[in-house]
């Protein structure tokens, strides 16, 4: 192409133009869609319905028509938790004990998943996580005796226990106490 070098440098500044902002779009995209889906699930209608603000919460079981949790499986059930240690500690204790696989993960505001914990981690031995403040590190106290201390990286996130339930009906009386081992609470 002969065009004169005016048209080539207008067509240059253009296509640097777009590629910038396609850079900027893409990276406030990975930046905000994450931080926006833990924004609704935290703070969203079903999470207000579910009061689960530092309380666990027991979503019933998952179904064809359950969306209460991203990509539920109905092989699990669930029980969840917003943890908020803006005012300080949250104590998180369950205690499942059952011989099939259960879970605790934690996920920052972010979306990222920075703790997880599983029934063969905890080798039979109850749960009992101290989420703490970043701001917490001279002013803490003991924590007894087999606790776990964890500094979120986010003041707040989302807590997900998960317990596999092959047959929810044949196994819900062994099941649901076991889930609703889980407490979360401010310490």
């Amino acid at each position: 192409m002969n065009a004169p070098p005016r048209i080539r440098k207008a067509i240059l500044l253009r296509g640097m133009a777009l590629l910038a902002t396609a850079a900027l779009a893409h990276l406030l995209t990975v930046w905000a869609v994450p931080r926006v889906a833990m924004y609704v699930v935290m703070n969203g209608r079903e999470a207000r319905a579910m009061d689960m603000r530092n309380h666990a919460a027991f979503v019933p079981p998952v179904t064809a028509r359950s969306r209460t949790v991203v990509m539920p499986s109905p092989d699990l059930l669930y029980a969840v938790c917003v943890f908020d240690v803006s005012q300080g500690a949250v104590h998180v204790k369950a205690n499942p004990q059952l011989p099939t696989y259960w879970s605790i993960a934690l996920y920052a505001a972010n979306s990222d998943n920075f703790f997880t914990l599983n029934d063969r981690q905890a080798a039979g031995k109850p749960v009992d996580l101290w989420l703490l403040p970043a701001d917490s590190g001279s002013n803490r106290r003991p924590l007894p005796p087999g606790a776990q201390a964890i500094v979120p990286p986010s003041r707040a996130g989302f807590l997900v226990l998960r317990v596999l339930a092959g047959d929810y009906e044949a196994e819900k009386t062994v099941l649901e106490p076991a889930r609703r081992t889980l407490s979360c609470q401010p310490a």
